[in-house]
């Protein structure tokens, strides 16, 4: 509800703390691709990029984070508190798909008008940002031009 200054107020300040985070620690593979998709697609926003990544680049990069991926999970449910960590993680991917569904955010780059002849280019643009290397499982270019096909249409 874009009247609602108390969640407005609320979320720029989300914003604020998060961007304090990304500058201190750096972000991953998805930030890079929707930067290079912004470039290509200036019409995307930012998080509309990443939400059309994210599914596709959780199912490439759990199983080199299980932990974490895993950690991930049992706050989405904490069913999730004793099965292994290698059972979560692949789990969360699931559930990261589940809530962009909710939340009306389940994207594709179909979805958001990506020509789909532009993938190979955006995948280049892509390995030029030195984002893909803070990923816990460092992409090749043919790898993030599989992820893109795969988010194109999922």
């Amino acid at each position: 509800d874009g009247s609602n200054i108390e969640a407005r107020s609320a979320m720029s300040w989300a914003d604020t703390l998060a961007g304090l985070c990304i500058a201190n620690a750096g972000v991953t593979l998805p930030h890079g691709i929707a930067m290079a998709i912004g470039g290509s697609c200036p019409h995307i926003m930012h998080g509309e990029a990443l939400a059309a990544v994210y599914p596709e680049f959780m199912r490439f990069t759990y199983s080199s984070a299980i932990q974490k991926f895993a950690t991930l999970a049992r706050i989405f449910d904490s069913d999730f508190k004793n099965a292994t960590d290698e059972a979560a993680a692949k789990r969360s991917c699931s559930m990261i798909d589940d809530f962009l569904r909710k939340i009306g955010m389940h994207l594709s780059f179909e979805d958001l008008k990506v020509p789909e002849n532009e993938l190979e280019e955006i995948a280049n643009h892509a390995m030029e940002l030195p984002d893909y290397t803070n990923n816990p499982r460092v992409a090749t270019r043919d790898e993030v031009f599989a992820i893109l096909k795969k988010a194109f249409r999922h």
